[in-house]
């Protein structure tokens, strides 16, 4: 049986080495929350300004101004670029429809266009757009939602994935229904030649949007699943987690919080996992066997569980292969010496980020006897390591 974690590497394997349009890529950054990635295609679209703008290039600083990233020159430059595209006529005979069908770029300049106070045209043009796309649920998907953004229409709730992964940014409401609805397709393994970035994209944001809801803590009796969710929850905890370029106060320096070595790793889970179990334990002693005095890096007793914590610095097949073979020899070691723990839960955190090779290195380490499960986390893209 093919496990979330599974699924969600697969997800950002897939998103990784699939290309596409900058708008697309801007669209993808900001479904996910991605802030810097989404910097990057806002400076890549910017450049183009000593020419007239695309209109998917100005669907790219839209991403990005809903996201408060724009400098001042940038949004001047978005707002004039609005300005003479609002001039433009759409829907010409004799002319292929581009951004009329483009539900991406659409919605992109939507999210701009929603703060103006007679956004009369782009109601026009998106109507028209609705009709001319109706057989495709997905791109009638993206402009009903830029409907829905400038106040001409409902909340979408088809396709289910989108919908709700539009709901986690705003753009509707994310109640249980809709996550009910947007599962059966989120945690579907990415398969087929027609699943593009923004497809791929939304389906991790309503993967994890999803997973988080269900990640209620049962603080009476957590058991082994909850400790599951929540080490796989570890992506998404890494969010706010300090990594600062400038101070973000007048009074604060700058904070950079590095992840250099196991011990870091262990205080990190540490501070993740004791509020939800209470007898977690970190330097657990188990019982010596002849000169070895086996010392785990944390344990919960009360669901007999040992938590090894590995920290791999490089990307080469001898790293992942060191981390297996050092999995394996304390896994014998641990349950050999002790009955008052049965299963162990390997954590890798991959300083290299080669999450392509995440999937092969979570199926070793979980073949290894007494290894219940394996999760494999890469350092953040923005905890980026001078060259």
């Amino acid at each position: 049986m093919i496990d979330l974690s599974t699924i969600r590497l697969e997800l950002v394997r897939a998103i990784a080495t699939t290309d596409a349009a900058v708008h697309v890529r801007a669209f993808s950054a900001w479904v996910l929350g991605d802030t810097e990635g989404l910097s990057h295609e806002v400076q890549r679209a910017a450049a183009a300004s000593d020419n007239n703008m695309l209109p998917e290039q100005v669907a790219a600083l839209g991403y990005g101004k809903a996201c408060g990233l724009l400098t001042d020159a940038q949004n001047t430059l978005l707002l004039n670029e609005i300005d003479h595209f609002s001039g433009r006529k759409f829907f010409s005979l004799g002319r292929p429809l581009r951004v009329e069908i483009d539900g991406i770029a659409l919605l992109g300049i939507a999210l701009v266009v929603r703060e103006f106070p007679n956004p009369t045209w782009l109601n026009d043009l998106l109507f028209r757009s609705a009709k001319e796309v109706g057989d495709n649920a997905w791109t009638l998907g993206l402009v009903s939602a830029a409907r829905h953004l400038i106040g001409a229409g409902p909340a979408i709730q088809d396709p289910a994935d989108l919908a709700f992964a539009l709901a986690i940014r705003g753009i509707g409401n994310a109640d249980d229904g809709l996550a009910t609805s947007a599962w059966p397709i989120a945690s579907q393994l990415p398969s087929g030649p027609n699943l593009g970035l923004d497809t791929l994209s939304v389906r991790l944001s309503a993967f994890d949007g999803v997973v988080a809801r269900s990640l209620h803590v049962r603080i009476a009796t957590p058991g082994f699943d909850d400790l599951l969710l929540a080490l796989r929850g570890v992506p998404r905890a890494m969010k706010h987690w300090a990594f600062e370029t400038k101070p973000r106060t007048p009074r604060s320096e700058i904070a950079v919080w590095h992840v250099e070595n196991e011990y870091h790793v262990q205080a990190l889970l540490w501070t993740i996992l004791a509020p939800i179990f209470p007898d977690l334990e970190d330097e657990e002693n188990l019982p010596s066997i002849g000169h070895k005095r086996p010392r785990v890096d944390l344990a919960v007793p009360s669901i007999r569980t040992l938590i090894e914590v590995k920290y791999m610095r490089g990307g080469a097949q001898s790293d992942f292969a060191k981390v297996i073979d050092e999995v394996a020899a304390d896994a014998s070691l641990y349950l050999s010496t002790t009955t008052a723990f049965d299963k162990i839960v390997a954590f890798v955190w991959d300083d290299s980020a080669h999450s392509e090779q995440h999937h092969e290195l979570q199926s070793g380490l979980e073949k290894i006897k007494g290894v219940e499960a394996a999760v494999v986390v890469s350092r953040p893209g923005r905890m980026g390591r001078k060259s």
